[in-house]
């Protein structure tokens, strides 16, 4: 029984808001956003063996901190709901304002049938309807009645989880109800309840056959609120949030030295975020192959730092994106929310671990207990290709670095800490002077499988390598099952699941035909006990 993630949560929160005010919905959230922001932050959790990454999906874990926030979002939420008499009236209907107390229990019980059913994502039964109606006591209905209501729905465990019982409760494998599936579809894709037209399928039971099912998949796919799921996914996956702050050492001789005349801004490293994800949106609307994503050269920024930085003209954010000029731009690579360090130093250790870890998705033995945290930098006579050398040539990291994780670091020593190509290296002493320019050699043997080296210069190149491993597109298969899932996979179960999108994300097919393969298995319009 899956628990709502944070994103989910909120999204449900504002669902259940506009049900039931959609004129007042904004001004009530941004009341209510206060105390949602004390909802604590889901956790990512690695998958066994790797060192870093993970999904906030994979954290099912129920804390008391959540509890009691949750209690307290159901108060917030159900005070602003009834927070006047002309708001309780627009909740109950017309009965509650026409001086007759008698039928105040049956305008409660129709407010609940309706409101309570979406924002539960199930038709109440008449024995719920009822219990939540003796929440409010005896006639007459007032506001505070019709709060604790309110509270008590947005607290049930039918709010707080995606409840899937299936249509053979008995059964370790059962069919999802029409409204179970309509919960998962809406969740999965778009990170919210099921919309009008889904929850009208899952009413009318179109949803349960061949063809409804399809054309729910269809919209739900071409719809903009695909985007917020996209982004969490590419974030997560892609680990953007470990870019550092941009400006945390702008009183650094050495940084401002590097930086040169314009420092950064937080809107740039947030510019940097979205040009990633921006990047997967428009590959799944245009219709591009997984493939296409890798190689994509355009740039979706209208950030002018960021602009500057891959030499193009800030994008309006509709019309084509321009293209990065240099050829040297190996696409997802070189993006600068891959490049950035937030230092002076490139950081090639950390830049080849990510192209092990999370775009080939090959895992990298733990560091001695001895190693230190604290990455190579240059000094004012060595390159950070060779500080990177000595720290990890000898001993027991020289096999693991020299062999795996320092060659596809070393090939993006082609950009700076920023994300900006360069030929030279700009060496500086401790108080930012520039001591040496050596030429940055880009040139290693880098291997992507065990009896596969290449011996590869650019980004460019190294791109094209990864691309011709197809261990991208397995990759990224593998991932987006852990992120749709929210939990690692399984070999004997989930087995033909992942070949099949394997299969979708190699073949040069739409990006999104591997989403898509996802939801049509078997085993997605499945509950499973085993």
């Amino acid at each position: 029984m899956p628990r709502l993630s944070r994103t989910q949560l909120g999204n449900s929160l504002r669902f259940a808001v506009a049900r039931a005010l959609p004129s007042e919905a904004d001004a009530i959230w941004a009341k209510v956003a206060p105390t949602f922001a004390r909802y604590p932050t889901d956790q990512r959790t690695p998958a066994p063996g790797d060192l870093k990454g993970g999904y906030s999906r994979l954290d099912q874990s129920i804390q008391q901190a959540q509890i009691d926030a949750m209690y307290d979002l159901g108060q917030a939420v159900a005070q602003e709901l009834t927070g006047s008499n002309a708001r309780r009236n627009t909740l109950l209907g017309s009965c509650a304002s026409d001086g007759q107390t008698a039928n105040d229990r049956a305008c409660l019980e129709t407010f609940i049938r309706g409101w309570g059913s979406r924002v539960l994502r199930h038709p109440l039964p008449a024995a719920e309807v009822t219990a939540f109606a003796d929440i409010a006591g005896s006639t007459p209905v007032d506001r505070a009645a019709v709060a604790d209501v309110i509270t008590a729905l947005l607290n049930s465990p039918w709010f707080l989880y995606r409840v899937e019982h299936g249509t053979g409760a008995s059964q370790p494998v059962s069919p999802l109800s029409a409204f179970e599936l309509a919960s998962r579809l809406s969740y999965q894709f778009w990170q919210a309840p099921p919309d009008d037209e889904l929850w009208a399928a899952a009413v009318n039971g179109s949803l349960l056959t061949e063809a409804g099912f399809a054309a729910q998949l269809d919209r739900m796919l071409q719809g903009p609120q695909l985007r917020s799921s996209l982004d969490e996914f590419v974030s997560e996956w892609l680990r953007l949030e470990e870019l550092p702050s941009l400006v945390a050492l702008q009183n650094d001789p050495v940084y401002q030295a590097f930086v040169g005349e314009e420092m950064p801004t937080d809107a740039a490293r947030t510019a940097m975020f979205e040009d990633v994800q921006l990047s997967a949106w428009q590959t799944i609307v245009s219709g591009g192959s997984v493939s296409n994503f890798l190689h994509d050269r355009r740039s979706y920024t209208g950030d002018p730092y960021l602009a500057s930085i891959y030499g193009v003209p800030v994008w309006s954010g509709s019309g084509p994106a321009p293209v990065i000029p240099s050829q040297n731009r190996g696409g997802l690579l070189t993006r600068a929310a891959l490049l950035a360090t937030g230092t002076a130093s490139t950081r090639p250790i950390h830049k080849g671990y990510m192209v092990r870890n999370a775009l080939l998705c090959q895992q990298v033995g733990a560091p001695p207990p001895n190693a230190s945290d604290r990455p190579p930098s240059p000094t004012a006579d060595m390159t950070t290709r060779q500080a990177v050398t000595q720290l990890t040539s000898g001993g027991s990291c020289g096999g693991c670095h020299n062999q795996i994780i320092n060659p596809p670091g070393f090939v993006l020593e082609g950009f700076d800490a920023l994300g900006r190509e360069r030929s030279v290296e700009r060496l500086y002493d401790p108080r930012g002077h520039v001591t040496n320019t050596p030429p940055v050699d880009t040139l290693a043997e880098v291997r992507v499988y065990d009896a596969e080296r290449r011996a590869v210069s650019n980004a460019a190149e190294l791109t094209q390598m990864i691309d011709d491993s197809q261990l991208f597109e397995s990759c990224i298969a593998l991932q987006y099952f852990r992120f749709s899932h929210a939990r690692v996979e399984s070999t004997s179960r989930d087995g033909c699941l992942l070949s099949e999108m394997e299969k979708a994300a190699r073949s040069g097919a739409p990006m999104a035909d591997m989403l898509k393969t996802l939801a049509n298995h078997p085993t997605f319009k499945q509950r499973s006990l085993q």
